[in-house]
């Protein structure tokens, strides 16, 4: 089901696909479990604010913006790219890519 929550939410956010990627990560195993992601888009703000239609799942997420010289964010990157590694202590289970 956690899954299908990240589906839905790519699908949902389809028109910002010339403009954006990213990956979601799902941690954990069933009724165990946590989505995670990494996003890249245009422009230094938040891409959801710009459209009320992409802001469903948005508070539902924590955001940060990451510091691109920080090896904290390359290391990062590189999980994410991987698709592999542990968030909080709950390994790597499933990934959907946005692109």
């Amino acid at each position: 089901m956690t899954c299908n929550l990240m589906s839905g939410m790519m699908q949902r956010l389809d028109k910002m696909r010339k403009n954006a990627f990213g990956n979601l990560l799902l941690f954990g195993d069933d009724n165990k479990n946590t989505i995670t992601g990494l996003w890249f888009w245009r422009g230094q703000e938040l891409a959801f604010e710009l459209s009320p239609d992409w802001q469903t799942d948005y508070s539902s997420y924590e955001w940060r913006k990451l510091n691109a010289d920080a090896d904290e964010t390359k290391s990062l990157v590189a999980q994410y790219l991987r698709w592999d590694g542990e968030h909080k202590g709950m390994k790597f289970n499933q990934g959907k890519c946005f692109k």
